[in-house]
């Protein structure tokens, strides 16, 4: 039995390179899952790999990663004439060839194969396909870059070379993961393994230019597997300008134009905070509400540019005044509002309100005139049992007029400024 099998197995083997040594095109006989038995020395010249290099691997292997291939459901479904289709091939340099294939299965020595002739079919219209998809990968205004899993540039477009302010014969000698700034290499594993895992990911990066400059960018990564292993291309987007964009709508949602100190909105998210914070841990928060003292006469005597001046100064050094996780808002017109978090005891906020005060009243010379200004401030404590912002506003805002009428610079809020 044994000496049969073996005589059948030498006869298989024989007849097989005998059949593949008479096609002068490339040949492959391939089992019906994919694995090649064989292969001539056309099918060696059209991949760039020795004909037992070949032997042994999966056709997938020999497939773009977007190229039509065969399953073997379609191969029962094929009649005995076989299959004739067009597809693109990967040769070992990673080059694609675009081949018509003659697919047909047979039987030898009651063994299932498939004879598959491919023709390099670059002479025919595919090669036209081929030139606009190449044409279009460098016509990308986006980055294209193909690496390896260690970061080793595999393939890449003029964009790519073009945003780093390198030629492309500089940039196809780049270091591994040479287009990220080193600050950012310690976050590429997880990302790399989310892509793994995921087949795609898009996320937000850092993308670093010849001379070390950085710019931001988004990245549509995705895993695929080319004849030399996996790999990942991905496309690069510079979003410098969106990003730009983005914070100049953030500046005039959240940021007063004038002073660029905090508005109203921004005053509301950080007052949410703070008072939670209160809920939460206790403590302290204490809110200075800070009016400018006959400001008007600024700008009927000397002009609004003098009144603007005046309060771009005042926000400087109501900043300069208070701890740096404290918040200084503009209120309106020429009212500010001092949120302050984590006070150590209501003391501490009497002393806050002297030193608002005194940085108000300190001379200032607007236009080379000498001019002074003060100001009346109301403080308040935020009570979390009864306090919302709102009412927090309105003791420090009674305080503040308390003042005002007193001509005291500052007044903490108790129940006999209540108006009655």
């Amino acid at each position: 039995m044994t000496a049969r099998y073996d005589i059948e197995g030498f006869a298989f083997s024989a007849l097989l390179e005998s059949l593949v040594e008479l096609v002068r095109d490339p040949c492959l006989v391939i089992t019906p899952e994919g694995r090649i038995l064989l292969a001539n020395e056309g099918a060696s010249r059209l991949y760039g790999y020795p004909c037992d290099r070949l032997t042994g691997m999966s056709v997938d292997d020999l497939c773009a990663p977007d190229a039509l291939r065969l399953l073997p459901a379609e191969l029962d479904s094929a009649d005995e004439r076989g299959l004739l289709f067009n597809s693109v091939h990967l040769h070992a340099d990673g080059t694609r060839v675009p081949v018509r294939v003659s697919w047909k299965r047979s039987e030898l020595y009651g063994r299932d194969i498939v004879l598959a002739t491919v023709l390099d079919d670059r002479e025919h219209v595919d090669v036209d396909e081929e030139r606009v998809k190449s044409a279009a990968f460098d016509a990308a205004f986006d980055s294209i870059i193909v690496h390896d899993y260690d970061g080793n540039l595999l393939h890449f477009n003029k964009a790519a070379a073009a945003a780093a302010n390198m030629t492309p014969e500089d940039f196809v000698h780049i270091e591994p993961w040479g287009w990220v700034p080193p600050a950012q290499r310690d976050s590429i594993p997880i990302q790399l393994e989310s892509i793994i895992d995921t087949g795609s990911r898009i996320f937000e990066g850092v993308g670093m230019r010849a001379d070390g400059s950085t710019y931001a960018n988004e990245v549509r990564a995705r895993a695929l597997e080319l004849t030399g292993g996996p790999a990942v291309v991905s496309v690069v987007r510079d979003i410098t300008e969106r990003k730009r964009s983005e914070a100049a709508i953030h500046e005039l949602a959240y940021y007063d134009a004038l002073t660029k100190l905090p508005n109203r909105s921004l005053l509301d998210e950080h007052a949410e905070r703070a008072m939670a914070d209160v809920r939460r841990h206790g403590g302290l928060l204490g809110l200075a509400f800070i009016d400018i003292n006959d400001f008007k006469p600024i700008n009927d005597a000397i002009g609004h540019w003098a009144g603007d001046e005046v309060l771009i100064v005042i926000a400087e050094r109501l900043v300069s005044a208070v701890r740096s996780g404290d918040t200084v808002a503009r209120f309106g017109g020429d009212e500010f509002v001092v949120m302050l978090p984590r006070l150590a005891s209501t003391r501490a906020l009497e002393q806050i309100g002297s030193k608002l005060a005194e940085v108000v009243r300190a001379p200032l010379k607007i236009g080379g005139r000498m001019i002074e200004v003060t100001a009346s401030i109301g403080l308040a404590i935020y009570d979390p049992l009864t306090d919302g912002l709102s009412s927090l506003l309105s003791k420090a805002d009674m305080a503040m007029y308390a003042a005002k009428r007193a001509g005291s610079p500052w007044r903490i809020f108790d129940e006999s400024v209540v108006p009655r």
